[in-house]
């Protein structure tokens, strides 16, 4: 069905609109719930900045008074809300991707679930990208391998950094090295983790995450659900940065439904040009 929106050309198809001016979706009043929900869901519930910037890559004009009503009526977020301390951090300076990573290892030892009782958190301190896996122990072995396994997809870094202690350190050092001589690892005392606060941080958004699936889930099994998890953490702006972790480590957004919608505009306006499913994106379609 087709009609005019501002003197454009629109398209509405079951609950959304296509403004073709704009080149987004524009949720008709109905859905809009159900819109701001799925997105807020999208980034692992993480509070009204990355909700919005998920949103205003997906819809046109949701006011962001929308969402801040519906977090404040979300009852994950409401049940779940904490209050940081304030901490001093010792600033830590990275000129590039893989130029830092820190590790920590998040105790699961009270919801073991099928062997699993650690969770594997590294973060490269540049582009704030997280990787996620869960380890059967904190032998350094498995971090070892798990290790490997980011290095020879990513590549190692100039630095890798832990702060679990000098054994632990050393036995990662004599498995690392063999491969990867120029690596240097620093451990950092668990007295003394401000140094860590980035992957710090970042464990208590896993946790925070990790609490709000198992109480909306009647299953334990928290290792299945680290993959969305880190996709979430990674396709959410940062606050130190204004794209994606995603988008910094490769250049472009994940791929949604969006582009569907840009082939169906360029065909009511018989535009042979389509623009790519991202803004102020140059790469072809795939």
């Amino acid at each position: 069905m087709y009609g005019s929106l501002g003197g454009r050309k629109r398209l509405c198809e079951q609950d959304i609109l296509y403004a073709s001016k704009q080149k987004l979706p524009v949720v008709t009043f109905e859905n809009l719930f159900k819109k701001i929900d799925e997105c807020h869901t999208a980034v692992g519930h993480l509070g009204r900045d990355k909700t919005w910037h998920k949103i205003s890559h997906r819809y046109s004009f949701i006011p962001i008074k929308t969402i801040i009503i519906f977090i404040g009526l979300c009852d994950q977020c409401v049940s779940r809300k904490v209050f940081p301390k304030p901490v001093v951090w010792k600033p830590i300076i990275s000129v590039g991707f893989m130029t830092r990573m820190q590790i920590v290892l998040v105790d699961m030892r009270s919801v073991e679930y099928n062997g699993f009782k650690w969770i594997f958190h590294a973060k490269d301190h540049f582009s704030k990208y997280s990787w996620l896996d869960p380890l059967p122990s904190k032998e350094a072995i498995n971090v070892a391998e798990t290790l490997k396994s980011i290095f020879y997809q990513f590549g190692p870094p100039r630095i890798l950094q832990s702060d679990n202690g000098r054994e632990f350190v050393a036995k990662v050092i004599l498995d690392l090295t063999k491969s990867w001589p120029g690596l240097l690892i620093i451990n950092e005392r668990p007295r003394h983790p401000q140094s860590q606060g980035l992957v710090e941080r970042g464990n208590a958004v896993v946790q925070q995450l990790l609490g709000k699936w198992l109480d909306t889930n009647v299953t334990n099994d928290w290792p299945s659900e680290l993959g969305p998890i880190m996709f979430s953490i990674n396709t959410s702006v940062a606050r130190t940065i204004n794209p994606t972790p995603f988008e910094v480590v490769f250049r472009q957004q994940p791929r949604t439904d969006d582009y569907t919608w840009k082939c169906i505009v360029a065909h009511l306006t018989e535009d042979p040009l389509i623009d790519p499913p991202t803004n102020n994106s140059n790469e072809e379609p795939m």
